[in-house]
């Protein structure tokens, strides 16, 4: 499966490539929200030879809220399928994804499974994946099936229902017997901490999607130890002095900062997806699926057991 970076801030009308088409267990997320005054909106999966496979249109200008779905061949349209249930709100932040099925695509927003729509033509011919309508997109991903643990730990403030953890074993099945995965939140509440449940080898990988308020000051990323109150790591992008400040706490004292970055990956009214690895001798840190800075460890890497996101943010997607 062909590797896909993260779209992020797209402008509407969009239209892309999606790298290596469709497969059974792709899955395409989109974050995003609905204008104030929307009337409707639309995402098109698009193949090769024009037609559209799928056809998902909220519309909130009929008599009645509804999501039509549909397939166009050779220009005409099938018969359409309309859900008198609109999971969609104005002016309100969603997720929505899509997972490709064998049968269907299933669809799942705001962590809740939606609908199922048969496919009418093949999956593997899609090639475009379009966005239109009254609806700012934030983010727009590709991923593998993801598995998360059939009861994840609660150490976060969580919008109800929102748990991507628990559509995702909906949607897909329990993990496999004996295999851990990361843990999914979905539009968690800020300040947000997390316990961070590794084995004493196991790399850290973390990802936040969130979003960048337009009068936005800072906000910080904490990686600790919850024993000592020691911070090994502090993301603290500071938008109004357009510097992004990386520092190490121990016993209530902050170490030296380091600032230097080719670019400013944040910026206000932005969204942004960051990846946080540990390597052997340093975090790694990405922004937009571009390398942002190393930050080398002063405190031991295993060390690390809990992780916090406070400030001037908006998060719609943890993973730990």
């Amino acid at each position: 499966m062909a590797l896909q970076q993260p779209i992020m801030n797209p402008t509407i009308p969009f239209s892309g490539p999606i790298f290596g088409g469709l497969v059974e267990g792709k899955m395409l997320l989109i974050q995003g929200q609905v204008g104030s005054q929307g009337k409707r909106f639309a995402v098109n999966l698009r193949c090769a030879n024009n037609d559209i496979a799928f056809h998902f249109n909220p519309r909130f200008d009929e008599s009645r809220p509804v999501v039509v779905c549909n397939t166009e061949q050779g220009r005409h349209w099938g018969p359409e399928e309309r859900t008198y249930v609109m999971p969609f709100q104005h002016g309100t932040y969603f997720e929505m994804i899509t997972k490709v099925q064998g049968h269907c695509y299933q669809v799942a927003v705001n962590g809740q499974q939606f609908l199922e729509y048969r496919h009418r033509v093949p999956f593997l011919s899609v090639q475009i994946l379009e966005i239109s309508g009254d609806v700012t997109v934030n983010c727009i991903s590709f991923t593998g099936a993801l598995v998360t643990p059939a009861c994840a730990p609660p150490p976060y403030g969580m919008v109800p229902g929102s748990a991507s953890g628990v559509i995702f074993h909906q949607m897909f099945g329990p993990p496999a017997p004996g295999r851990k995965g990361p843990v999914t939140v979905s539009n968690p509440n800020v300040p947000f901490q997390a316990a961070l449940l590794r084995g004493p080898h196991t790399p850290l990988k973390i990802t936040i999607v969130g979003n960048v308020p337009s009068n936005a000051n800072r906000f910080h990323v904490n990686l600790k130890n919850a024993l000592t109150g020691n911070t090994a790591l502090h993301i603290n992008p500071r938008l109004r002095e357009g510097a992004l400040v990386r520092n190490t706490q121990t016993s209530g004292s902050w170490g030296s900062e380091e600032r230097h970055v080719s670019t400013m990956p944040f910026a206000a009214g932005q969204a942004f997806q960051m990846e946080i690895k540990s390597t052997a001798t340093c975090y790694r840190v990405m922004v937009n699926g571009r390398h942002a800075f190393d930050y080398n460890y002063r405190i031991p890497d295993n060390q690390v057991d809990q992780m916090e996101v406070d400030g001037d943010v908006g998060l719609s997607y943890v993973q730990y």
